[in-house]
């Protein structure tokens, strides 16, 4: 379980990975060490799972919506899905469509390569995709 504290420091990490933990002590006014252990503890509990980069590309980005049948379970979907080179997340989702993709690839074919082997899944009813035409990302 996380507190007050340690949703601050994701959120602080979340805009920036690299951001050094002497930084964001002074922000939180708590000591580096306690950053320190703070950040160790969540990875260890699989909090924070992972630490990434943002780029700045000329590439093709997507959100692709996939709809299933009913009757199907979307995790086998979602997990293939997710292994997809250049899908950069895949979220189960409520609403129309059930799971919902977000491609990073160098050219409209490695998209539609990547739609196309989507809708060879006997249980995927429609998709749908939208281009990514701008980014914008807080406090940078």
């Amino acid at each position: 379980m996380i507190d007050h504290l340690d949703a601050k420091m994701i959120e602080i990490l979340k805009k920036d990975s690299r951001r050094p933990f002497v930084e964001i002590a002074q922000i939180l006014k708590v000591s580096e060490g306690t950053v320190r252990s703070r950040v160790r503890k969540m990875v260890d509990d699989g909090v924070i799972k992972g630490f990434t980069i943002k780029t700045s590309s000329k590439n093709v980005k997507a959100i692709l919506e996939v709809r299933i049948d009913v009757n199907t379970d979307c995790d086998r979907i979602a997990e293939d899905l997710a292994n997809y080179d250049g899908v950069t997340e895949v979220f189960e989702v409520t609403g129309d469509q059930d799971i919902v993709a977000i491609v990073d690839v160098e050219s409209s074919p490695q998209l539609n390569d990547i739609i196309e082997k989507v809708r060879h899944y006997e249980s995927v009813l429609s998709t749908r995709t939208r281009l990514i035409l701008k980014e914008h990302f807080g406090d940078e």
